[in-house]
């Protein structure tokens, strides 16, 4: 993603026809890798988590969760971290414990970073709250 050019593509998940973010949403799974690894790109994939249809956010975010590693490097970067929370909440079911286990697992790596700290604070109540209960 272009430093200035992630902003026309935010608009466009956010404004653009149901057809258009579809096909934003298709581009970021097929290039997610690519694109989580951008500084700029977390934004993209935070506002398509945001305003794509609940089945392109749930492909997004299955993608992203297959990629080794991917999920707790979004996680410690800006809008990376929003992004890995919208993920939290659109998966279910295994995908869900699978995600949470693996971030829970990268605890200490994501208190080490400013954005990270926000990802583990979430994990953290999370954990709390269904202990308590």
């Amino acid at each position: 993603c272009h430093s200035f050019g992630n902003f026309p593509v935010q608009h466009l998940l956010q404004f653009g026809t149901e057809e258009q973010r579809h096909r934003l949403a298709q581009t970021i799974v097929s290039n997610a890798e690519t694109i989580c690894r951008s500084k700029v790109g977390a934004g993209v994939v935070a506002a398509a988590l945001e305003h794509a249809s609940s089945e392109d956010r749930l492909s997004i975010a299955q993608t992203v969760m297959h990629v080794p590693g991917l999920l707790v490097e979004l996680a410690q970067c800006r809008h990376g971290n929003t992004a890995v929370l919208r993920m939290l909440q659109v998966l279910d079911g295994q995908d869900s414990l699978q995600a949470h286990m693996g971030l829970a697992m990268e605890i200490a790596t994501l208190r080490a970073s400013r954005f990270g700290r926000i990802v583990a604070k979430h994990l953290e109540e999370k954990t709390l709250h269904v202990t308590v209960q």
